[in-house]
């Protein structure tokens, strides 16, 4: 092969390789755009009052589902007692479980993990009451709900935790005798870990998909959940 025509195939070879690149780059980054669009508000400041200080933890992942209904049913309740309510969407938040790693217990309690829980942190300690929203994923919590709860061990001090008022709203499409169980004795335990102040547990039976009229959440559930936040 001639010099000039191996010089002239070489060039050619170059430009089709960073041109290709090129457009794989733009591939890329139109890829990544749409895998990350913006996201809806995480954390919402509900109502000022003079009352208790109400942290709501919503972990269903679909907004105005029937756990979210129940949530702000409980939450109007709230606010016409004159409570100061914090909502924030879990499912909508970039947080991972704890990871075992220490840091927290050598580095003056600061979780190492540098995530959408560092937000919540200093909602939770300022907090009088934790409201826990969950529907029934496989018997229990869901990962989101419990991923808060594993973040916690950040802010013990001698396995001691700051002492808070509880609350658990539930959903689930089934309604039988044992539905909840696994999660209530989860939600006791955790109650205990916070000083063990239960002030209110609501589960929602017999609701599913919002798409099926027919099982949705039930009026009665959320007139009895406004009812719930009236006496806290």
């Amino acid at each position: 092969m001639e010099r000039r025509t191996f010089l002239r195939n070489s060039l050619l070879t170059a430009g089709g390789v960073l041109l290709g690149g090129s457009a794989i780059f733009r591939f890329m980054k139109d890829s990544k755009q749409e895998e990350d669009p913006p996201r809806p508000a995480t954390i919402e400041k509900i109502c000022q009052g003079n009352g208790k200080n109400v942290l709501v933890l919503m972990s269903a992942g679909t907004r105005q589902g029937n756990t979210d209904r129940l949530t702000d049913a409980y939450i109007k309740g709230l606010s016409e007692k004159g409570h100061t309510v914090t909502k924030v969407y879990l499912g909508s938040m970039r947080m991972a479980g704890c990871r075992g790693c220490g840091a927290c217990q050598r580095n003056g309690n600061r979780c190492a993990v540098q995530d959408d829980m560092q937000q919540i942190y200093p909602l939770f300690a300022a907090c009088d009451t934790l409201v826990m929203a969950s529907p029934i994923y496989f018997w229990t919590i869901t990962a989101r709900l419990k991923s808060f709860i594993e973040r916690l061990y950040a802010i013990s001090v001698e396995d001691k935790y700051p002492e808070k008022e509880t609350v658990l709203l539930m959903t689930a499409g089934d309604n039988n005798e044992h539905t909840f169980d696994q999660a209530l004795n989860y939600f006791h335990i955790i109650s205990g870990v916070l000083g063990g102040k239960e002030t209110g547990t609501y589960l929602a039976g017999g609701c599913t998909g919002c798409e099926n009229i027919a099982r949705q959440i039930a009026p009665e559930h959320l007139e009895k959940a406004y009812k719930m936040g009236l006496v806290l």
